[in-house]
């Protein structure tokens, strides 16, 4: 009898008391199972807790389901589990554990609370308030911070002083100095070992970090360095030049060059000019006041600023009559060169000389009186008169069969040109880099410079041309002309022939 009345007694006192157990749970542990449900979606009848209780009642018979209805943090981290009779010290270690992890960054991935001891490991962690593993864990996970991205960031403007390294650089504006040494490791970095001098050079950075480099090392090209996961990586932009096409005739009142020059036309264009026309007439003798001039060619900026010409597309010369005229084509392997409206070659296979410019101030003679042996001998070709340093360029295709000294000729070069050519370039102060024996050559080459080694009575260029062994005066001999368009292509040049001439004939009546 006793044992039932035992029985009866507990029974009503688990019945009035929905939140008993077998061992009653600590504050804590209740306030845990309130938040947890607080954070739950579902209905509180729909909840349960795995602790072998039944369902929970209604909320009118849950006396402590009034703490539901109070707001509370999204994120709150209480102390280690104290005894009931100890609330106040409880609730100083809730505090104390707050401030422990007010570090922590706001939605790092914390997703269930629950007891912790401190300080946190930022893996995982699993704890009960018994110390036993829960199916309710704490996914603590250490956010990466965005990337910056470089279209908000200003660009920085660098003034390279003289001297300046990239490493100087960097130290000078804060930068990590080990970026720069990583930096200029890169294959394609070369340019920034030696810097020139200006405002080429712009960054972007965060802080100390490098977001990315910017350096000009000449007007056509970009080095763009880019800081990537990877590490940094460098790449060459080529910049892309405006062209404009400019028209300018002429009237010849003196010489071509001063009247050229007086007429708004660039001192390199009026040296194309006469290339063109080399073949065609001497520009020293031919040329007459009232001869008239008109050329159409390409003028080249960037960002707005004129940086140089482009080719000369078509040019018009009358000469005491006759006009001559010509157009520059570019061919089906990209070779570019001038012709006649009808198709032939405007120039030669041998350029006429090769100084740019220059008169001839001895002549080619069988029977000349050497300026300095004082004995009359022969001069088996011409002298270009120049200063010392001018470039000496070669005047056809060949291979250099010679380059070193030769008597009276002094430091000299001889150049084959097929079976039976051959050219001969006396006198130079010095040779060009990577021109030796053996060595190929492209016509129009810089092969050496203007001096006056050996038998010279100042600077000047000794000129000889050879062929089939026998000396041919450079002045007179017609070398034999390049190559006309080709038959496949001829139709379609003399539509576009069309096209220039026009253009040039427009542009000499408006004058």
């Amino acid at each position: 009898m006793a044992t039932l009345v035992i029985a009866v007694a507990i029974g009503i006192w688990l019945g009035s008391s929905p939140d008993a157990a077998v061992e009653r749970p600590s504050p804590t542990l209740k306030k845990q199972i309130e938040l947890v449900l607080e954070q739950d979606p579902a209905p509180v009848s729909e909840s349960r807790i795995g602790t072998g209780v039944n369902p929970l009642p209604s909320t009118e018979s849950f006396q402590g389901v009034a703490a539901l209805k109070k707001p509370v943090p999204s994120l709150e981290l209480s102390a280690t589990p104290v005894s009931a009779n100890k609330d106040g010290q409880a609730q100083k270690d809730k505090k104390n554990s707050e401030q422990e992890f007010q570090s922590i960054p706001h939605g790092a991935g914390l997703s269930k609370t629950k007891n912790l001891t401190s300080p946190i490991d930022l893996s995982t962690a699993s704890r009960t308030d018994n110390g036993a593993d829960d199916s309710q864990t704490i996914s603590l996970q250490k956010t990466r911070a965005p990337a910056v991205s470089p279209q908000t960031i200003p660009w920085e403007s660098i003034q390279i002083r003289s001297g300046d390294s990239l490493v100087g650089i960097f130290k000078r504006l804060n930068l990590n100095v080990a970026e720069a040494i990583r930096i200029s490791k890169l294959p394609q970095a070369t340019p920034l070992i030696s810097l020139r001098t200006g405002p080429y050079l712009k960054i972007q950075r965060d802080g100390e970090a490098l977001l990315t480099l910017q350096y000009q090392p000449n007007t056509r090209t970009i080095l763009r360095i880019e800081a990537q996961e990877v590490g940094f990586v460098a790449k060459i932009v080529e910049r892309t030049f405006e062209s404009t096409q400019r028209e300018i005739t002429a009237e010849i009142t003196d010489s071509l060059y001063r009247s050229a020059r007086r007429a708004g036309i660039p001192e390199p264009v009026i040296y194309r000019i006469a290339r063109i026309f080399q073949w065609e007439l001497d520009f020293g003798r031919d040329i007459k006041p009232g001869d008239m001039l008109t050329v159409i060619y390409e003028e080249r900026s960037l960002d707005g600023q004129k940086v140089g010409n482009g080719p000369i597309l078509a040019a018009r010369l009358e000469n005491d009559g006759i006009i001559r005229q010509a157009i520059r084509y570019v061919n089906a392997d990209g070779d570019a060169a001038y012709y006649t409206p009808d198709g032939k070659s405007l120039q030669r296979a041998f350029l006429r000389s090769p100084v740019a410019g220059r008169q001839v101030t001895s002549g080619f003679s069988y029977n000349r009186l050497h300026p300095i042996l004082k004995v009359r001998r022969p001069h088996l070709g011409v002298d270009y008169g120049a200063p010392r340093g001018t470039p000496i360029v070669a005047t056809a295709d060949g291979k250099v069969i010679r380059a070193s000294r030769k008597g009276g000729y002094g430091k000299t070069i001889i150049l084959r040109h097929g079976q039976d050519y051959r050219t001969l370039y006396a006198h130079l102060s010095r040779y060009a880099k990577g021109v030796r024996k053996g060595k190929w050559v492209k016509k129009g080459q810089i092969i050496g410079y203007v001096g006056s080694t050996g038998l010279s009575t100042g600077p000047h260029l000794h000129y000889e041309i050879h062929v089939a062994g026998k000396a041919r005066n450079p002045e007179s001999f017609r070398l034999p002309r390049a190559a006309s368009v080709g038959r496949k292509e001829k139709a379609g040049y003399l539509e576009h022939a069309k096209v220039w001439v026009s253009r040039l004939d427009q542009a000499h009546r408006r004058a």
